[in-house]
C-alpha cells in the first residue's frame, strides 16, 4: 500500500500544478462536456481528471478506475477501484474560492467496507490527507490522535437546499453554536478528521466519488460514517447512483451526542 500512497501523493502535486493558474478563471467555468454523474464537465474538472487518469495509466498498477467525469475506465484489472473526484468543490473552484479538492479511494471489492486506502490533497493551499487502513491517518505527513472532546458547537454541513424538510434545518441551526456549508464534502470530512469540525451532516443522498477518501481518512482518525440519524455504521455498494444520507464524526462516541442533540 506504500507504493500506492507515493503515488497518490505525486498525483495530488501534478494536478496542483496542472490547476493553480486555472482556478477562479474564465477558462475554468468552460463547459467542455456532461459527466458521468449527470453533472455539466468544466474545463478545470477534465483538466485535473485527464492528469489524473494519464498518471495512474503510466504506473502500470493493476485497477479500474470510477470517476466523476467519465465513469468506469478500466487500466488493468478490476480491482483495486481507483474512486476519483477529480476536483471536489469544483463550483469553488471555478468561481476562486479557495476551498476544492482532489480526491481519491481505493476499494478493493463493490462496497465502501472495502475501501483500504484514501487521499485528498486540498488544492487551493496543499493540505494533504491520506489513511490507510489499520495503519491511522495522516495530515500533512503527521499521524492524527483524536481526542473525545464534548464540544459540539462547530460542525459542517452539505445539501442546505430549499428542498430539505424545513424542520431540521431549524433543528439543526438551534442544536449547534455554528454551522458551515462550504462546499467540498472531501474536505469537509477530512477536517472533521482532525476535529477542526466537531461533525459533518451530509444532508442529502450523497456520491460515492465524493466520500470515498474522507470515509477512511476520518475512520483510521478514530472516528466514523455514520447512516443518517442512526448509530448504524454507513456501508453502501461502490456505483454511480447517489445513496443515502450520513453522519460524520471525529470519534465514534460522538454520534451519540449528534443525536441527541438532533431528535
Amino acid at each position: 500500500m506504500k507504493q500506492w500512497v507515493e503515488l497518490l501523493r505525486f498525483i495530488g502535486a501534478k494536478v496542483y500544478e496542472k490547476i493553480n493558474d486555472v482556478a477562479g478563471s474564465d477558462k475554468a467555468k468552460e463547459v467542455v462536456g456532461e459527466g458521468e454523474f449527470g453533472d455539466n464537465t468544466v474545463y478545470i474538472d477534465k483538466l485535473a481528471e485527464d492528469t489524473v487518469i494519464d498518471l495512474v495509466c503510466k504506473s502500470n498498477m493493476a485497477c479500474s478506475i470510477l470517476t466523476e467525469e467519465k465513469g468506469w475506465v478500466e487500466v488493468k484489472g478490476k480491482y483495486p477501484i481507483v474512486i476519483v473526484d477529480p476536483i471536489d468543490g469544483s463550483l469553488n473552484a471555478k468561481r476562486g474560492i479557495p476551498y476544492y479538492a482532489l480526491s481519491i479511494g481505493l476499494a478493493f471489492d463493490n462496497t465502501t467496507d472495502s475501501i483500504t486506502c484514501g487521499y485528498v490533497i486540498n488544492l487551493s493551499n496543499k493540505d494533504e490527507f491520506w489513511a490507510v487502513k489499520g495503519e491511522g491517518t495522516c495530515f500533512n505527513g503527521k499521524r492524527i490522535l483524536n481526542k473525545r472532546q464534548e464540544n459540539l458547537g462547530v460542525i459542517a454541513v452539505e445539501g442546505l437546499k430549499k428542498e430539505i424538510n424545513h424542520d431540521v434545518l431549524i433543528k439543526i441551526f438551534k442544536s449547534f453554536y455554528r454551522v458551515r456549508q462550504s462546499g467540498s464534502t472531501a474536505l469537509d470530512l477530512c477536517y472533521t478528521a482532525t476535529q477542526s469540525y466537531d461533525a459533518f451532516l451530509h444532508l442529502d443522498k450523497a456520491r460515492i466519488v465524493d466520500y470515498a477518501a474522507g470515509k477512511i481518512i476520518v475512520e483510521e482518525a478514530g472516528g466514523g460514517l455514520f447512516r443518517w440519524m442512526t448509530d448504524g455504521d454507513f456501508k453502501v455498494d461502490i456505483n454511480i447512483d447517489k445513496t443515502i444520507p450520513f453522519i460524520a464524526v471525529p470519534y465514534k462516541g460522538a454520534i451519540n451526542s449528534i443525536l441527541e442533540k438532533l431528535e
